[in-house]
């Protein structure tokens, strides 16, 4: 009886064996490893592109009472790549593009030649997309990285000359939400702001015994229509 009932269990247990391989194991409580299996995720790509309203000005040192300046059209095109962490933890993404948009600012109580000025510039931003997805049809998207760019042209009337700083790079932050539809769409709603840490011009351009550091701005308003493509 007791050889009956060990050939039975050994049937039993090789037949469950051979169905779990088969079959592969299954999300959920794996009772036998005492484990939580999750349901694996897959990888996202998308392209988009992005519209934003950018407040912009300069932070001078020392202060010169100058004024910032709303810009009206950026524009970007965007890739953003969306990976789970061990296909199971679907917060994190990278994102990277080319931007083209324009800054300035101007003042009106100094009578500096050549102070004010509103630049044109192409920039490559490169983030970290961090994004927590509430159900099926929204997103919480936070944002941190890093951006370099190209001062293209300037409105001052002698245009640019030997003090001029024309590359540009800083960080990136920002936050906003995703509304996704049709399981291919999503339009993407966000506030930003980046900190220029290189120079616009030489310290020394004004004077050389007196120097002024000007960093510039800016603080966006964006919307964004991005379309998944694997």
């Amino acid at each position: 009886m007791k050889r009956s009932l060990l050939i039975i269990s050994a049937i039993l247990a090789f037949s469950l064996s051979a169905a779990a391989q088969e079959n592969g194991i299954a999300p959920g409580v794996q009772w036998d490893t005492i484990q939580v299996v999750r349901p694996a995720k897959p990888s996202e790509h998308l392209i988009g592109v992005r519209y934003n309203f950018a407040f912009t000005g300069v932070m001078m040192n020392p202060d010169l009472t100058h004024k910032a300046w709303a810009s009206p059209f950026n524009i970007s095109l965007l890739y953003t790549f969306y990976h789970p962490l061990w296909r199971s933890f679907n917060y994190f993404g990278l994102q990277v593009g080319v931007k083209y948009g324009r800054f300035g600012y101007s003042n009106d109580k100094y009578d500096f030649e050549h102070l004010e000025q509103k630049i044109s510039y192409v920039e490559i931003p490169f983030v970290s997309a961090a994004h927590i997805d509430i159900g099926e049809h929204i997103r919480i998207l936070i944002s941190l990285g890093l951006f370099g760019s190209y001062r293209i042209s300037t409105t001052k009337d002698n245009g640019w000359d030997c003090f001029d700083n024309r590359w540009g790079y800083g960080l990136i932050g920002g936050a906003g939400f995703a509304v996704r539809f049709a399981k291919r769409f999503e339009i993407h709603i966000e506030g930003a702001y980046q900190h220029d840490f290189s120079y616009l011009f030489d310290p020394q351009k004004m004077s050389s015994d007196w120097w002024l550091f000007v960093n510039p701005y800016h603080i966006n308003i964006s919307a964004g229509f991005h379309v998944k493509i694997k």
